[in-house]
């Protein structure tokens, strides 16, 4: 009974690990999304796009994210990356690292 609790328990950690880092996923991508949509906008660039980035993730994950790098590549189509890091459960202190990239074509 006592290893059967015990792989229960294993099992729900294991699924809030992975719903940290679905969750994580999720904030980071809408943060590349908007940072791409505002670098590719008319009178768009790509710090005022990493810009829109980090203030995102500021808003949505607060200090919940950390480490987090935006990374904008301009051109006919502007692709913004963002990397970040968040706490797991089992991970421990490495926590789950995360990323995710957008593209939209530049507007003239």
């Amino acid at each position: 009974m006592m290893f059967g609790f015990m792989a229960v328990i294993l099992a729900m950690l294991l699924v809030f690990d992975t719903a940290a880092y679905w969750h994580a996923r999720n904030v980071l991508d809408d943060a590349a999304a908007e940072g791409a949509r505002v670098a590719a906008a008319f009178d768009g660039t790509c710090s005022a796009g990493t810009d829109a980035a980090r203030a995102m993730v500021a808003r949505h994950a607060g200090s919940w994210a950390s480490s987090v790098r935006v990374a904008c590549t301009d051109g006919a189509t502007v692709t913004v990356t963002v990397w970040g890091s968040t706490p797991g459960v089992l991970s421990g202190a490495l926590g789950l690292a995360a990323s995710a990239t957008e593209s939209a074509p530049k507007e003239r």
